[in-house]
């Protein structure tokens, strides 16, 4: 079995507003775009502990607050900040948009 990662077309950049948070599934995982200024940022949809609904979260700055447990997470990143219930922080994805037309492709892991 193949392993490798390929870009799939999750939306375009002028369907998600400023300082919203907008999720999708793709490859049967929930992933959250989020888009903050002019840049577009793509998380898991669910806190380090698995559970807690990212998409239910407070956006600040470029932080995002589990509305569960509260804890923060760098959406550049995927940091868990501060002192923090959760064991982990939360998975970022690698994504690139067309600068042309505005859409978004994100890199998921697949296996052929």
């Amino acid at each position: 079995m193949k392993h490798g990662k390929v870009l799939r077309r999750v939306g375009n950049i002028r369907d998600i507003a400023k300082e919203n948070i907008t999720r999708v599934e793709i490859e049967g995982k929930s992933v959250l775009l989020i888009k903050k200024d002019d840049e577009v940022f793509a998380i898991d949809s669910v806190c380090g502990e698995g559970c807690g609904p990212l998409d239910d979260g407070m956006l600040e700055g470029f932080h995002i607050r589990c509305p569960w447990y509260h804890e923060h997470y760098d959406i550049r990143t995927g940091k868990l900040l501060g002192v923090a219930h959760c064991r982990s922080g939360i998975k970022t994805y690698e994504i690139r948009v067309n600068e042309t037309n505005g859409d978004i492709f994100l890199y998921v892991e697949v296996s052929n």
